[in-house]
C-alpha cells in the first residue's frame, strides 16, 4: 500500500510502500512465495542462490514474492500472455488446461465450460497461438478414428471455434464453376 502525503496544496498518494497494509493479502502472497520456492525450479533455484549467499529465509520470501506481484501485474494489467524469459518456449494455456481434465477425468460439460470462459481471458493475438497446437491435437484424434474413445476429438472443435479458427480448409480445383 502506497503512502500517501500531504502538506497545503500538495497531495502525494504515490509515496513509498508501507509495511502495515492488507494483512490478509500479505499472507497470501507469501503462501504464493512458498509454494513457488518448493515448486518451481527457477525460484527454488533463486530460493538456494540467495541461501548459499547467507542471505536470511525472510529475504527469499519477500524477494519472490515481489516477483510474483511483478509477473502477476504484468499479466492482469498488460491484458498479454506472460512469457518469462528463463522459457525455450511458449507453453499453451488451453493444452494444459485439456491435459488437466484429462488426467482428472473432468466431465466433459464443465471442461468444455471452464475452456470456453478460458478462451474469453486469453488476448486476441494470443489466440491464434493458442489454437496450433489444438488443431495439431484435433487432427491427431481425427486420424485414428475408430481406436478407442474421443474425448479430445469432441471438445476441441468447440474450442477451436471460440479461438475464431475455420475448421474447413478447402482449396480452389481451378476448374470452372458448371452453372
Amino acid at each position: 500500500m502506497p503512502s500517501r502525503y500531504q502538506s497545503d496544496r500538495v497531495d502525494r498518494a504515490d509515496g513509498p510502500l508501507i509495511r502495515q497494509a492488507n494483512r490478509s493479502l500479505r499472507q497470501a502472497i507469501l503462501t504464493i512465495a512458498d509454494n513457488l520456492m518448493s515448486c518451481n525450479d527457477y525460484f527454488r533455484g533463486l530460493a538456494a542462490k540467495w541461501r548459499e549467499a547467507g542471505k536470511d529465509p525472510r529475504h527469499s520470501h519477500v524477494k519472490i514474492a515481489g516477483r510474483f506481484c511483478r509477473i502477476a501485474y504484468q499479466m492482469v494489467a498488460g491484458g498479454r500472455v506472460f512469457s518469462h524469459p528463463c522459457c525455450r518456449r511458449r507453453d499453451y494455456i488451453l493444452n494444459k488446461l485439456m491435459k488437466f481434465y484429462i488426467d482428472h477425468e473432468t466431465p466433459m460439460t464443465q471442461a468444455q465450460r471452464t475452456l470456453g470462459s478460458a478462451v474469453e481471458q486469453i488476448p486476441g493475438p494470443d489466440r491464434v497461438a493458442e489454437a496450433v497446437p489444438l488443431a495439431e491435437e484435433l487432427a491427431k484424434a481425427t486420424a485414428r478414428r475408430g481406436r478407442g474413445p474421443h474425448l479430445i476429438g469432441e471438445l476441441l472443435p468447440a474450442v477451436l471455434a471460440r479461438l475464431g479458427v475455420n475448421l474447413v480448409e478447402s482449396s480452389p480445383s481451378g476448374e470452372a464453376d458448371p452453372r
